[in-house]
């Protein structure tokens, strides 16, 4: 299969290294996926996606953590799911819900759920399952964000504070440094699982993409999830890292 997006050709090279291999396998369930994006991915990099905010692992086997400076980094709670400001959650870029997953036996059939089909649904458990697919958010913004697909919004529609989200009327918007980045997932989450972008929103993601370079960090997450469940995010992969895409909390190098 062979994609073009902002004039790079992108072929899937189903050999080698870089072979499309079962996810699922490799990571070994959804609490060992977030374990491993919490001690292999991330290790040494405990700042949130969307606000950069610090947070500490528990140390256990499912990825849970706690966020330890949200006055430092600015983040204002709002009072919906306040219970949840004080923890770290892992997010899906592209949910859940919006993947094909959705669509099969195991999910939209009688007495079918996410859970049924992480349990039994190789398929699905490479899609739920990607790491390149999963970043660490405060869990109430993860709560607030839910299934919202990514848009454009006036500023100041919502206030988290130092935090530069926008959330409203079933939209969000990451910060600018990050829209590239997630841009760069769906691209992939398309690619290899078959995720449908709407063509206004694919539209917007390229420019996104052009607008927010792959950052030194970007760069650094993607060889380890490469590294580790030899499959690459072609997006990413190979571009030469661009300080000039980093928000201000991400590593230079």
């Amino acid at each position: 299969m062979t994609i073009s997006i902002l004039g790079r050709e992108i072929r899937w090279v189903i050999a080698g290294l870089f072979c499309i291999l079962p996810v699922a396998a490799l990571a070994g369930g959804w609490e060992k996926t977030k374990n491993i994006a919490d001690d292999v991915i991330y290790a040494g990099i405990d700042r949130t996606f969307y606000c950069g905010c610090r947070y500490q692992s528990d140390g256990d086997s499912d990825g849970s953590g706690k966020i330890t400076d949200t006055a430092v980094c600015g983040y204002v709670a709002p009072p919906t799911h306040a219970n949840r400001a004080g923890r770290v959650e892992w997010e899906h870029i592209v949910p859940a819900s919006l993947m094909p997953a959705r669509q099969f036996e195991c999910w939209a059939g009688q007495g079918g759920s996410r859970q049924r089909c992480q349990d039994t649904d190789p398929r699905a458990q490479g899609m739920i399952f990607d790491l390149h697919n999963l970043a660490p958010s405060i869990g109430q913004v993860n709560a607030l964000r839910g299934n919202d697909r990514y848009a454009d919004l006036p500023d100041e529609t919502s206030d988290f504070g130092g935090c530069l989200i926008e959330d409203s009327s079933n939209r969000f918007e990451p910060p600018d440094c990050h829209k590239g980045d997630v841009a760069r997932v769906w691209f992939y989450m398309q690619l290899r699982h078959g995720v449908e972008i709407p063509s206004t929103e694919l539209a917007m993601f390229v420019q996104w993409a052009a607008q927010d370079p792959v950052s030194p960090w970007e760069s650094k997450r993607e060889k380890r999830i490469a590294n580790y469940s030899r499959v690459i995010n072609p997006f990413v992969h190979g571009i030469a890292p661009d300080r000039a895409g980093a928000c201000p909390w991400e590593p230079g190098q």
